[in-house]
């Protein structure tokens, strides 16, 4: 039986580990408030791939990024090269004309066999697989690479720019807290070299995961992140505990964030609160910006396209499926990626941005008048109030159930709803709300789109 490694000690995980990331790594791991780390990561990137890594980060900080074919000159031959190197392609008709003439894929297409959409020519010794459920009924696997795991700091960095901080200011020796919330969570202490070799933490707010419920909030000031990530639900649990603390930004992604739980952790740690759309199958897709209530689109290499139902693209400004092409994953080059998630393109004179954006397809509501409310006219009625997590359900008698963690405005949002389409409104509570349990926002019996 051989001896484990240190965490501050594990060079296979984290090469080119020195003696002061390694002091720094410890001091995370071995305090008296410090969480029980349940596992361990790495970046496992080698010191050549850390320049890549630079390099990449610096001439994508510099490219202009359009939502027009045309200004895209690189999708000809990412076309190309998909034909010739990923197996589910080569059934395509490869004399289409044009990237509108080709046909979409779904994550249903890829959950039947994920291994059709790895090119051919990538070594496989490396290969890191991420499971996601998401909310479709289509598990997926998807397939992945340390270095194109860490592409996704270029990204991060640049939505922080575009929300006035810059990731070289940072000066906390805990660069990045992520933050969850669940029952039992993967969590770990790692270094960042694409941060300064500074640390990077995931750990669970859960009071299970911690020796003492206070140690969360003492561990929080006594390491001092400089940005703390997760979604709402893991931040809003964050932001109840009594620490002092304030980070330069907080970014949250994977669930809907509403304009009161925005403004409730704006007021809470009093920094710029950055919402990222995001997929795992895409990365970061786009990201808030101040004064603007939509997605400034942060890719110069994925192409996104606004498809109606057919599958063919609709104008600018016109709501319909969210469809992408390209991509920073060379492990899962998207072609015409159907996301299932739904909004509008939109052009002014700082980028490209997506507004209006809900997870999957449109639902509509039957008012008691007999009209019919898309789900968004819903989600601009909750914008107000601080809701981490919530469905709405509607019976096919137009009766309505809202499911929401316990707050003290329940009785005003029901009234809300209940007025504004005029049907009884039952309120069933999330008693426990968690970032692991995945939910569909609107669903309705009634809904002609459904």
């Amino acid at each position: 039986m051989t001896m484990q490694t240190s965490p501050w000690a594990d060079y296979q995980r984290l090469p080119g580990l020195d003696d002061e990331g390694s002091q720094r790594l410890k001091t995370l791991i071995d305090q008296p408030h410090a969480p029980r780390f349940a596992n361990r990561s790495g970046h496992h990137l080698e010191p050549v791939e850390v320049s890549a890594l630079e390099a990449y980060t610096r001439e994508e900080a510099g490219r202009t990024i359009s939502a027009k074919a045309i200004d895209n000159d690189w999708v000809d031959e990412f076309i190309e090269n998909c034909f010739k190197r990923v197996p589910f392609f080569r059934q395509y008709n490869q004399d289409c004309g044009s990237l509108a003439e080709l046909p979409t894929v779904s994550r249903a297409d890829m959950s039947r066999d994920i291994t059709q959409f790895v090119p051919e020519h990538l070594p496989l010794d490396r290969l890191i697989a991420f499971e996601t459920s998401g909310t479709t009924g289509h598990p997926l696997l998807v397939p992945s690479h340390p270095v194109v795991a860490a592409r996704y700091s270029c990204y991060h960095k640049k939505a922080l720019g575009w929300n006035g901080v810059s990731s070289e200011a940072l000066q906390s020796e805990l660069a990045v807290l992520l933050a969850g919330y669940q029952e039992k969570c993967f969590t770990y202490a790692s270094i960042s070299p694409y941060l300064n070799n500074k640390g990077l933490v995931k750990l669970n707010f859960h009071p299970n995961g911690w020796n003492h419920p206070d140690d969360r909030q003492k561990y929080v000031d006594g390491n001092k992140p400089d940005l703390i990530s997760g979604d709402p639900i893991s931040l809003i649990e964050l932001s109840r505990l009594p620490f002092n603390h304030r980070p330069r930004a907080v970014l949250t992604t994977s669930m809907t964030l509403l304009a009161g739980c925005r403004r409730v952790l704006q007021q809470r740690f009093e920094c710029p609160i950055i919402d990222l759309y995001s997929l795992n199958e895409t990365g970061p897709i786009g990201c808030s910006v101040p004064g603007k209530n939509r997605f400034r689109l942060l890719q110069s290499r994925l192409l996104v396209e606004i498809l109606d139902a057919q599958g063919a693209p609709v104008e600018p400004g016109e709501r319909g499926e969210i469809t992408v092409t390209g991509g920073f994953n060379d492990y899962l080059p998207l072609l015409r990626y159907r996301t299932g998630d739904y909004g509008r393109l939109e052009l002014d004179v700082d980028g490209w941005f997506i507004t209006e954006l809900e997870g999957r397809p449109p639902t509509q509501f039957k008012t008691a008048a007999g009209k019919w409310l898309n789900n968004v006219d819903i989600t601009h009625l909750l914008q107000r109030f601080p809701l981490s997590q919530f469905s709405l359900h509607q019976h096919e008698d137009g009766r309505l159930v809202l499911k929401i963690p316990p707050t003290p405005e329940a009785d005003e949002i029901s009234r809300a709803l209940a007025d504004k389409l005029g049907f009884p409104v039952a309120l069933d509570e999330i008693e426990h709300a968690s970032s692991d349990r995945k939910m569909t926002q609107y669903t309705s019996d009634l809904s002609r789109l459904s």
